[in-house]
């Protein structure tokens, strides 16, 4: 994780961080990595988790208690914050725009406390399966950025857990003993990325090494400026 934010400038010595905590274990782990990260730069950086409800199931519930406290324990106090709705906006039925509507509550929450950085989980494996799906649904491969400045670059969105693969997290939050994680939200069992996880699944023992060869791919993307996700994220 270092590393990646080295080589990215995602968590600068000094500043104020949001942790957007969903529950599950991607999120903890950044919970205790950047954590760990904060107390050993100068100045320290100042943090606060958010969490997102919203009307459904999965990770919009409050969170569990014993979720809380393992974030208090890192030294990360957690409050809960209600998705904004624009005037006659819809509560999300699908992922893309729960994701978009719980980002957009993240990053006026931290501009309105004056945070200048909004943390999210997002991993490699993310990085990879967001480049397939815009690649098949929109026909242009779209990547998901590590770094991306919001409100004229009053706020930035960073993804310090971007060079770490899923399977290395669960590791991590079964030898730390993490709380479990909340339920998955029905609505992701039946998505567009759960399809692509299925047909990278379906790879069997070649599925690691062509996930590796697709994020550097979307690396490289990123690397030589062609990125169309600067217009748009999928999600």
């Amino acid at each position: 994780m270092r590393r990646a934010c080295r080589c990215w400038q995602l968590l600068p010595p000094g500043e104020r961080i949001v942790l957007a905590v969903s529950g599950g274990w991607d999120s903890l782990a950044m919970v205790d990595l950047v954590a760990e990260h904060a107390r050993s730069v100068q100045p320290r950086c100042d943090l606060l988790g958010l969490h997102v409800t919203q009307n459904g199931g999965g990770r919009t519930d409050p969170l569990p208690l014993e979720t809380v406290a393992f974030c208090n324990e890192h030294g990360v106090p957690v409050e809960s914050v209600t998705a904004r709705l624009d005037p006659g906006e819809e509560e999300p039925r699908d992922c893309y725009a729960c994701a978009r509507v719980r980002r957009r509550t993240l990053l006026e929450e931290a501009d309105a406390r004056g945070f200048r950085y909004v943390a999210l989980g997002h991993h490699a494996d993310d990085v990879v399966e967001t480049w397939l799906l815009s690649l098949f649904f929109t026909g242009t491969p779209e990547t998901l950025a590590p770094i991306r400045s919001y409100f004229d670059d009053a706020v930035t969105l960073v993804r310090p857990l971007y060079e770490l693969r899923k399977g290395e997290i669960r590791s991590l939050a079964r030898r730390c003993a993490y709380p479990p994680a909340t339920e998955v939200c029905t609505l992701e069992t039946d998505s567009r990325r759960e399809q692509i996880r299925r047909m990278l699944a379906g790879l069997g023992r070649d599925q690691r090494r062509v996930r590796r060869q697709l994020y550097w791919a979307a690396v490289r993307q990123l690397e030589t400026g062609i990125d169309a996700g600067a217009r748009r994220e999928p999600e």
